[in-house]
Protein backbone atom coordinates (compact mmCIF):
# COMPACT_ATOMS: atom_id res chain seq x y z
CA UNK A 1 0.00 0.00 0.00
CA UNK A 2 1.04 3.64 -0.35
CA UNK A 3 2.51 4.94 2.88
CA UNK A 4 0.57 8.08 3.92
CA UNK A 5 2.56 11.21 4.60
CA UNK A 6 1.17 13.22 7.52
CA UNK A 7 1.98 16.92 7.63
CA UNK A 8 3.50 17.91 11.00
CA UNK A 9 1.01 19.90 13.06
CA UNK A 10 1.79 23.44 14.16
CA UNK A 11 -0.86 23.69 16.87
CA UNK A 12 -1.57 21.78 20.10
CA UNK A 13 -3.51 18.72 19.11
CA UNK A 14 -7.19 18.06 19.76
CA UNK A 15 -8.38 14.49 20.10
CA UNK A 16 -9.58 11.55 22.18
CA UNK A 17 -7.60 8.93 24.11
CA UNK A 18 -8.85 5.66 25.57
CA UNK A 19 -6.96 5.20 28.86
CA UNK A 20 -9.33 7.03 31.23
CA UNK A 21 -12.23 4.76 30.27
CA UNK A 22 -10.04 1.64 30.48
CA UNK A 23 -9.86 2.18 34.25
CA UNK A 24 -13.67 2.13 34.73
CA UNK A 25 -14.06 -1.55 35.59
CA UNK A 26 -17.34 -0.93 37.44
CA UNK A 27 -18.94 1.00 34.57
CA UNK A 28 -20.73 -1.34 32.13
CA UNK A 29 -19.06 -1.43 28.75
CA UNK A 30 -15.70 -0.05 29.91
CA UNK A 31 -12.65 -1.00 31.97
CA UNK A 32 -10.23 -3.83 31.35
CA UNK A 33 -7.14 -1.61 31.71
CA UNK A 34 -4.30 -2.88 29.50
CA UNK A 35 -5.19 -6.56 29.92
CA UNK A 36 -8.65 -6.70 28.32
CA UNK A 37 -9.39 -3.12 27.21
CA UNK A 38 -13.00 -2.35 26.34
CA UNK A 39 -12.26 -0.79 22.96
CA UNK A 40 -12.07 -2.56 19.62
CA UNK A 41 -12.32 -1.79 15.92
CA UNK A 42 -16.12 -1.52 15.98
CA UNK A 43 -16.34 0.82 18.98
CA UNK A 44 -13.57 3.05 17.65
CA UNK A 45 -15.29 3.34 14.28
CA UNK A 46 -18.41 4.50 16.14
CA UNK A 47 -16.39 7.03 18.13
CA UNK A 48 -14.78 8.29 14.95
CA UNK A 49 -18.19 8.85 13.36
CA UNK A 50 -19.48 10.70 16.43
CA UNK A 51 -16.40 12.91 16.51
CA UNK A 52 -16.81 13.76 12.84
CA UNK A 53 -20.43 14.77 13.43
CA UNK A 54 -20.14 16.47 16.81
CA UNK A 55 -16.45 17.37 17.32
CA UNK A 56 -15.12 18.20 13.85
CA UNK A 57 -12.04 20.04 15.12
CA UNK A 58 -10.86 17.03 17.16
CA UNK A 59 -8.72 14.99 14.76
CA UNK A 60 -6.71 12.41 16.73
CA UNK A 61 -7.87 9.11 18.25
CA UNK A 62 -5.27 7.45 20.46
CA UNK A 63 -5.21 3.78 21.43
CA UNK A 64 -3.58 3.64 24.83
CA UNK A 65 -1.87 0.77 26.61
CA UNK A 66 -3.51 -2.53 25.73
CA UNK A 67 -3.80 -2.22 21.94
CA UNK A 68 -0.66 -4.37 21.67
CA UNK A 69 0.36 -7.37 23.76
CA UNK A 70 3.07 -8.85 21.55
CA UNK A 71 5.63 -8.06 18.86
CA UNK A 72 6.08 -9.15 15.27
CA UNK A 73 8.97 -11.26 13.92
CA UNK A 74 11.21 -8.18 13.91
CA UNK A 75 10.45 -7.19 17.51
CA UNK A 76 8.12 -4.33 16.61
CA UNK A 77 4.89 -3.48 18.42
CA UNK A 78 2.00 -5.49 16.94
CA UNK A 79 -1.73 -4.90 17.30
CA UNK A 80 -4.01 -7.45 18.96
CA UNK A 81 -5.96 -9.42 16.40
CA UNK A 82 -8.76 -10.09 18.92
CA UNK A 83 -9.40 -6.32 19.05
CA UNK A 84 -8.55 -5.50 15.45
CA UNK A 85 -9.37 -8.52 13.26
CA UNK A 86 -9.05 -6.41 10.11
CA UNK A 87 -5.81 -4.78 11.22
CA UNK A 88 -5.02 -1.18 12.05
CA UNK A 89 -4.85 -0.19 8.39
CA UNK A 90 -8.59 -0.73 8.10
CA UNK A 91 -9.26 1.35 11.20
CA UNK A 92 -6.98 4.20 10.15
CA UNK A 93 -8.61 4.21 6.70
CA UNK A 94 -11.99 4.73 8.36
CA UNK A 95 -10.56 7.55 10.48
CA UNK A 96 -9.02 9.14 7.40
CA UNK A 97 -12.44 9.30 5.74
CA UNK A 98 -13.55 11.31 8.77
CA UNK A 99 -10.47 13.58 8.53
CA UNK A 100 -8.90 12.01 11.61
CA UNK A 101 -5.59 10.34 12.44
CA UNK A 102 -4.83 7.23 14.45
CA UNK A 103 -2.53 7.29 17.47
CA UNK A 104 -0.91 4.41 19.37
CA UNK A 105 0.83 4.05 22.73
CA UNK A 106 4.41 2.77 22.92
CA UNK A 107 7.44 2.82 25.22
CA UNK A 108 11.03 3.83 24.43
CA UNK A 109 13.66 1.11 24.22
CA UNK A 110 13.91 -2.40 22.78
CA UNK A 111 10.97 -4.61 23.72
CA UNK A 112 12.16 -7.16 26.29
CA UNK A 113 10.20 -10.02 24.75
CA UNK A 114 11.84 -9.30 21.39
CA UNK A 115 15.32 -9.10 22.92
CA UNK A 116 14.89 -12.31 24.93
CA UNK A 117 13.75 -14.09 21.76
CA UNK A 118 16.76 -12.54 19.98
CA UNK A 119 14.67 -11.59 16.97
CA UNK A 120 16.33 -10.22 13.83
CA UNK A 121 16.48 -6.52 13.03
CA UNK A 122 14.58 -5.81 9.83
CA UNK A 123 16.98 -4.74 7.10
CA UNK A 124 20.00 -6.02 9.04
CA UNK A 125 19.89 -9.82 8.51
CA UNK A 126 23.23 -10.45 10.22
CA UNK A 127 22.19 -8.74 13.46
CA UNK A 128 19.68 -9.51 16.18
CA UNK A 129 18.04 -7.47 18.90
CA UNK A 130 19.66 -9.39 21.75
CA UNK A 131 23.09 -8.06 20.84
CA UNK A 132 21.87 -4.47 21.35
CA UNK A 133 20.91 -4.94 25.02
CA UNK A 134 23.39 -7.31 26.64
CA UNK A 135 23.50 -5.18 29.81
CA UNK A 136 19.72 -5.48 30.17
CA UNK A 137 19.14 -2.05 31.67
CA UNK A 138 15.55 -0.88 32.07
CA UNK A 139 14.53 1.11 29.00
CA UNK A 140 11.74 3.25 30.45
CA UNK A 141 9.88 4.09 33.65
CA UNK A 142 7.79 0.89 33.58
CA UNK A 143 10.01 -1.99 34.65
CA UNK A 144 9.97 -5.23 32.73
CA UNK A 145 8.81 -3.79 29.41
CA UNK A 146 11.82 -2.60 27.40
CA UNK A 147 15.61 -2.59 27.57
CA UNK A 148 17.83 0.44 27.11
CA UNK A 149 20.31 -0.04 24.24
CA UNK A 150 23.91 -0.51 25.39
CA UNK A 151 25.06 1.83 22.63
CA UNK A 152 23.18 4.11 20.27
CA UNK A 153 24.33 3.10 16.83
CA UNK A 154 23.02 2.44 13.33
CA UNK A 155 21.49 -0.87 14.39
CA UNK A 156 19.31 0.79 17.02
CA UNK A 157 18.31 3.41 14.48
CA UNK A 158 17.43 0.64 12.03
CA UNK A 159 15.12 -0.91 14.65
CA UNK A 160 13.29 2.37 15.19
CA UNK A 161 13.22 3.07 11.44
CA UNK A 162 11.54 -0.27 10.79
CA UNK A 163 9.01 0.43 13.55
CA UNK A 164 8.18 3.80 11.99
CA UNK A 165 7.85 2.19 8.56
CA UNK A 166 5.38 -0.36 9.95
CA UNK A 167 3.31 2.28 11.75
CA UNK A 168 3.22 4.39 8.59
CA UNK A 169 1.93 1.39 6.63
CA UNK A 170 -0.89 1.18 9.17
CA UNK A 171 -1.69 4.87 8.74
CA UNK A 172 -0.61 5.94 12.22
CA UNK A 173 -0.20 9.70 12.56
CA UNK A 174 0.70 10.03 16.23
CA UNK A 175 2.53 8.06 18.93
CA UNK A 176 2.23 8.56 22.66
CA UNK A 177 5.60 7.60 24.12
CA UNK A 178 5.25 6.82 27.83
CA UNK A 179 7.76 6.14 30.59
CA UNK A 180 10.13 8.86 29.35
CA UNK A 181 12.85 10.48 31.43
CA UNK A 182 14.42 12.33 33.08
CA UNK A 183 11.15 12.97 34.86
CA UNK A 184 10.08 14.84 37.99
CA UNK A 185 8.44 11.93 39.80
CA UNK A 186 10.77 11.17 42.71
CA UNK A 187 8.79 8.08 43.72
CA UNK A 188 8.76 6.64 40.19
CA UNK A 189 11.94 7.80 38.46
CA UNK A 190 12.42 6.97 34.80
CA UNK A 191 15.81 6.40 33.13
CA UNK A 192 17.16 8.99 30.72
CA UNK A 193 15.48 8.14 27.42
CA UNK A 194 16.56 11.20 25.43
CA UNK A 195 18.87 9.24 23.11
CA UNK A 196 16.04 6.84 22.28
CA UNK A 197 13.62 9.70 21.72
CA UNK A 198 16.02 11.42 19.34
CA UNK A 199 16.27 8.24 17.25
CA UNK A 200 12.52 7.67 17.41
CA UNK A 201 11.89 11.24 16.28
CA UNK A 202 14.29 10.79 13.37
CA UNK A 203 12.44 7.63 12.37
CA UNK A 204 8.87 8.84 12.81
CA UNK A 205 9.40 12.30 11.34
CA UNK A 206 10.26 10.71 7.97
CA UNK A 207 6.57 9.81 7.79
CA UNK A 208 5.19 12.95 9.44
CA UNK A 209 4.23 10.96 12.56
CA UNK A 210 4.26 13.21 15.63
CA UNK A 211 5.34 12.20 19.13
CA UNK A 212 3.79 13.07 22.49
CA UNK A 213 5.82 12.36 25.63
CA UNK A 214 4.70 11.13 29.04
CA UNK A 215 4.77 11.25 32.03
CA UNK A 216 5.61 14.08 34.49
CA UNK A 217 8.62 15.21 32.51
CA UNK A 218 11.28 17.50 33.92
CA UNK A 219 10.92 21.09 32.65
CA UNK A 220 14.69 21.57 32.97
CA UNK A 221 14.96 19.62 29.72
CA UNK A 222 12.19 21.46 27.87
CA UNK A 223 14.45 22.27 24.93
CA UNK A 224 15.27 18.56 24.56
CA UNK A 225 11.60 17.59 24.62
CA UNK A 226 10.75 20.36 22.16
CA UNK A 227 13.36 19.06 19.72
CA UNK A 228 11.58 15.72 19.34
CA UNK A 229 7.92 16.04 20.33
CA UNK A 230 4.72 18.01 19.92
CA UNK A 231 3.98 17.91 23.63
CA UNK A 232 5.10 16.68 27.04
CA UNK A 233 3.16 15.84 30.17
CA UNK A 234 3.75 18.23 33.06
CA UNK A 235 2.46 16.04 35.90
CA UNK A 236 1.26 12.58 36.85
CA UNK A 237 -2.04 11.06 35.69
CA UNK A 238 -5.14 13.17 36.30
CA UNK A 239 -7.33 10.10 36.76
CA UNK A 240 -8.35 9.22 40.31
CA UNK A 241 -8.05 5.50 39.43
CA UNK A 242 -11.48 4.85 40.85
CA UNK A 243 -13.29 2.13 38.95
CA UNK A 244 -16.53 4.16 39.02
CA UNK A 245 -15.54 7.80 38.43
CA UNK A 246 -12.79 9.48 36.45
CA UNK A 247 -11.08 12.32 38.35
CA UNK A 248 -11.76 15.00 41.01
CA UNK A 249 -11.96 18.77 41.28
CA UNK A 250 -8.80 18.83 43.39
CA UNK A 251 -6.83 17.01 40.71
CA UNK A 252 -7.83 19.64 38.16
CA UNK A 253 -6.56 22.61 40.18
CA UNK A 254 -3.54 20.60 41.32
CA UNK A 255 -2.21 20.92 37.73
CA UNK A 256 -1.59 24.65 38.12
CA UNK A 257 1.56 24.38 40.22
CA UNK A 258 3.44 21.91 37.98
CA UNK A 259 2.31 23.84 34.90
CA UNK A 260 3.74 27.09 36.26
CA UNK A 261 7.20 25.49 36.45
CA UNK A 262 7.24 25.31 32.65
CA UNK A 263 6.79 29.08 32.31
CA UNK A 264 10.55 29.55 32.65
CA UNK A 265 10.89 27.52 29.43
CA UNK A 266 8.66 29.74 27.30
CA UNK A 267 11.28 29.92 24.55
CA UNK A 268 10.78 26.20 23.89
CA UNK A 269 6.98 26.29 24.01
CA UNK A 270 4.61 27.30 21.23
CA UNK A 271 4.39 27.18 17.48
CA UNK A 272 7.46 29.27 16.76
CA UNK A 273 10.09 26.63 17.51
CA UNK A 274 11.12 24.04 14.95
CA UNK A 275 8.66 21.31 15.91
CA UNK A 276 5.77 23.23 17.56
CA UNK A 277 5.88 22.05 21.17
CA UNK A 278 3.24 22.45 23.90
CA UNK A 279 2.65 21.49 27.50
CA UNK A 280 0.33 18.55 28.12
CA UNK A 281 -1.76 18.73 31.30
CA UNK A 282 -3.26 15.28 30.59
CA UNK A 283 -6.71 14.41 29.33
CA UNK A 284 -9.89 16.47 29.75
CA UNK A 285 -12.47 14.39 31.61
CA UNK A 286 -15.65 16.44 31.32
CA UNK A 287 -19.21 15.28 30.98
CA UNK A 288 -19.22 11.52 30.40
CA UNK A 289 -22.73 10.42 31.31
CA UNK A 290 -24.02 6.86 31.66
CA UNK A 291 -27.72 6.11 31.31
CA UNK A 292 -29.29 5.91 34.74
CA UNK A 293 -26.07 6.81 36.55
CA UNK A 294 -25.58 10.44 35.67
CA UNK A 295 -22.25 12.13 35.05
CA UNK A 296 -19.29 9.99 36.10
CA UNK A 297 -16.45 12.48 35.56
CA UNK A 298 -16.04 12.90 39.35
CA UNK A 299 -16.16 16.70 39.22
CA UNK A 300 -18.23 18.62 41.78
CA UNK A 301 -20.20 20.86 39.45
CA UNK A 302 -20.26 22.76 36.17
CA UNK A 303 -18.15 25.58 37.62
CA UNK A 304 -15.27 23.12 37.89
CA UNK A 305 -15.96 21.66 34.45
CA UNK A 306 -15.75 25.10 32.88
CA UNK A 307 -12.57 25.90 34.85
CA UNK A 308 -11.07 22.59 33.68
CA UNK A 309 -11.60 23.39 30.00
CA UNK A 310 -10.64 27.04 30.51
CA UNK A 311 -7.27 26.41 32.13
CA UNK A 312 -6.24 23.83 29.52
CA UNK A 313 -7.20 26.32 26.81
CA UNK A 314 -5.47 29.22 28.52
CA UNK A 315 -2.10 27.46 28.61
CA UNK A 316 -2.66 25.97 25.12
CA UNK A 317 -2.26 22.46 26.46
CA UNK A 318 -2.47 19.37 24.32
CA UNK A 319 -6.22 18.74 24.52
CA UNK A 320 -7.28 15.10 24.37
CA UNK A 321 -10.61 14.26 25.92
CA UNK A 322 -10.77 11.06 27.94
CA UNK A 323 -14.56 10.78 28.03
CA UNK A 324 -16.19 8.56 25.43
CA UNK A 325 -17.62 11.02 22.87
CA UNK A 326 -20.64 8.74 22.44
CA UNK A 327 -21.55 9.39 26.09
CA UNK A 328 -21.15 13.17 26.26
CA UNK A 329 -24.51 15.00 26.25
CA UNK A 330 -24.95 18.17 24.22
CA UNK A 331 -24.69 20.33 27.34
CA UNK A 332 -21.05 19.32 27.77
CA UNK A 333 -20.30 18.81 24.10
CA UNK A 334 -21.02 22.52 23.62
CA UNK A 335 -18.40 23.37 26.26
CA UNK A 336 -15.78 21.24 24.51
CA UNK A 337 -16.62 22.88 21.17
CA UNK A 338 -16.87 26.46 22.43
CA UNK A 339 -15.38 28.51 19.56
CA UNK A 340 -13.63 31.09 21.73
CA UNK A 341 -12.10 28.42 23.98
CA UNK A 342 -10.84 26.54 20.93
CA UNK A 343 -9.40 29.77 19.53
CA UNK A 344 -7.60 30.43 22.82
CA UNK A 345 -6.26 26.86 22.95
CA UNK A 346 -5.29 26.76 19.29
CA UNK A 347 -3.39 30.04 19.58
CA UNK A 348 -0.51 27.90 20.84
CA UNK A 349 0.48 30.62 23.31
CA UNK A 350 1.07 29.51 26.90
CA UNK A 351 -0.36 31.69 29.66
CA UNK A 352 1.65 32.48 32.78
CA UNK A 353 0.56 33.21 36.35
CA UNK A 354 0.67 36.51 38.18
CA UNK A 355 2.21 35.60 41.52
CA UNK A 356 2.46 31.99 42.61
CA UNK A 357 0.92 29.43 40.29
CA UNK A 358 0.57 26.95 43.15
CA UNK A 359 -3.17 26.68 43.78
CA UNK A 360 -2.66 25.22 47.25
CA UNK A 361 -0.85 28.32 48.51
CA UNK A 362 -2.50 30.90 46.27
CA UNK A 363 -6.24 30.33 46.01
CA UNK A 364 -6.80 33.44 43.88
CA UNK A 365 -5.17 32.38 40.64
CA UNK A 366 -4.68 34.86 37.78
CA UNK A 367 -3.14 33.66 34.49
CA UNK A 368 -2.73 35.65 31.31
CA UNK A 369 -1.29 35.75 27.81
CA UNK A 370 -1.14 38.19 24.94
CA UNK A 371 -3.00 36.99 21.85
CA UNK A 372 -1.98 39.93 19.66
CA UNK A 373 -0.67 43.48 20.02
CA UNK A 374 -3.95 44.85 21.41
CA UNK A 375 -5.67 41.67 22.59
CA UNK A 376 -5.04 39.76 25.81
CA UNK A 377 -6.63 36.77 27.49
CA UNK A 378 -6.87 36.69 31.29
CA UNK A 379 -8.18 33.88 33.46
CA UNK A 380 -9.42 34.48 37.00
CA UNK A 381 -9.79 31.27 39.04
CA UNK A 382 -11.01 30.62 42.57
CA UNK A 383 -8.82 27.62 43.32
CA UNK A 384 -10.18 27.10 46.84
CA UNK A 385 -10.70 23.38 46.31
CA UNK A 386 -9.77 20.55 48.67
CA UNK A 387 -9.33 16.85 47.89
CA UNK A 388 -12.82 16.01 49.18
CA UNK A 389 -14.70 19.31 49.29
CA UNK A 390 -14.96 22.83 47.93
CA UNK A 391 -13.84 25.89 49.89
CA UNK A 392 -15.32 29.38 49.94
CA UNK A 393 -15.98 32.25 47.55
CA UNK A 394 -13.25 34.81 46.90
CA UNK A 395 -12.88 38.06 45.04
CA UNK A 396 -10.17 37.55 42.43
CA UNK A 397 -8.53 40.67 41.02
CA UNK A 398 -6.18 41.43 38.15
CA UNK A 399 -4.14 44.62 38.32
CA UNK A 400 -3.46 46.04 34.90
CA UNK A 401 0.07 47.06 35.89
CA UNK A 402 0.90 43.34 35.89
CA UNK A 403 -0.25 43.19 32.27
CA UNK A 404 1.68 46.32 31.27
CA UNK A 405 -1.54 48.12 30.36
CA UNK A 406 -3.60 50.92 31.93
CA UNK A 407 -7.09 50.35 30.54
CA UNK A 408 -9.01 47.75 28.58
CA UNK A 409 -12.35 46.98 27.06
CA UNK A 410 -13.36 43.62 28.54
CA UNK A 411 -15.53 40.80 27.22
CA UNK A 412 -16.44 37.53 28.92
CA UNK A 413 -14.95 34.80 26.71
CA UNK A 414 -17.55 32.17 27.61
CA UNK A 415 -20.74 34.23 27.41
CA UNK A 416 -19.63 36.84 24.91
CA UNK A 417 -21.02 39.56 27.20
CA UNK A 418 -19.41 42.98 26.99
CA UNK A 419 -18.45 43.89 30.56
CA UNK A 420 -17.33 47.46 29.92
CA UNK A 421 -14.17 49.53 29.85
CA UNK A 422 -12.03 49.38 32.98
CA UNK A 423 -9.13 51.46 34.26
CA UNK A 424 -6.33 50.03 36.40
CA UNK A 425 -7.90 46.73 37.43
CA UNK A 426 -10.80 44.31 37.21
CA UNK A 427 -12.19 41.97 39.87
CA UNK A 428 -14.90 39.35 40.20
CA UNK A 429 -16.25 37.37 43.15
CA UNK A 430 -16.08 33.70 42.22
CA UNK A 431 -17.49 30.59 43.83
CA UNK A 432 -15.00 27.85 44.81
CA UNK A 433 -13.87 26.12 41.63
CA UNK A 434 -15.34 28.86 39.43
CA UNK A 435 -13.47 30.95 36.88
CA UNK A 436 -14.00 33.87 34.55
CA UNK A 437 -12.09 34.05 31.29
CA UNK A 438 -11.68 37.56 29.90
CA UNK A 439 -10.74 38.96 26.52
CA UNK A 440 -9.12 42.38 26.98
CA UNK A 441 -8.78 44.82 24.12
CA UNK A 442 -6.44 47.76 24.66
CA UNK A 443 -6.37 51.13 22.87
Amino acid sequence: MTIPQHAPIRKPLLGFSTWSTQILDDVPGYGGRHIQPWFNEESLREISDVMKAKMPQYEFINLDSGWSDTCDRYGRWMYRTDLFPNGLSALSAHLAKNHQKLGVYILPGIRQDAAEANLPIKGCPCHRLGELVKQKKEGNGFKGATYKPDQYNDLVQAYYDSMADLFAEWGVGYVKVDGCGPNSDIQHPAPDTRADLAMMHKAFSRHGIIMELSWYLDPKYASDWAAVANGARVYSDIESYSTKTMTSSHRVFQRMGPTSKWCSSMDAIGGNNKNAFYVDLDVVLVGMTIDGRGCIDGLDNDDVRISYISFWALVSSVFCIGSDPRRIPEKYMSLLNHPTMLEIQQSGIMAKPIGSGNAWYNRKQVWWKRLSEHRLCVGLFNAHVYPFMLGMSHEVKVNFDDLNITEADIKDAWTGDHLGTFMGSYSKTLRPGQCQILILTTP
